[in-house]
């Protein structure tokens, strides 16, 4: 038995309509009058983050380790902690290195 066409026209591919570039939107970075793109505005605030959580953790670290005496503390551990600090180290110049060698934008 064949089967019956159906009767309905067949369904026309819909075409999606491009919306137009968006302007990037501008936003204030605290303490300046001058608007920046969001992207910039939320680089400044990582970086200002991590500047505010590395000097409250430097500090606390710094108490710690001068209120533990030396030889509390193992070798094993106190190697494991420098190799740590050397890393933190070099991943923070490598980012400082990063923005000072990019051109400045003209003002």
């Amino acid at each position: 038995m064949a089967r019956k066409k159906s009767r309905r026209p067949p369904k026309k591919p819909t075409v999606k309509k491009r919306s137009a570039k968006k302007k990037p939107r501008l936003t204030r970075v605290t303490g300046g009058d001058r608007a920046v793109p969001r992207k910039l505005a939320d680089t400044n605030g990582q970086i200002q983050r991590l500047w505010h959580n590395i000097s409250e953790q430097c500090i606390s670290i710094t108490s710690s380790i001068d209120t533990t005496p030396s030889e509390m503390i193992p070798h094993e551990m106190r190697e494991r902690w420098l190799r740590e600090l050397r890393k933190t180290g070099v991943a923070l110049a490598l980012l400082v290195e990063r923005l000072a060698g990019r051109p400045t934008a003209e003002a």
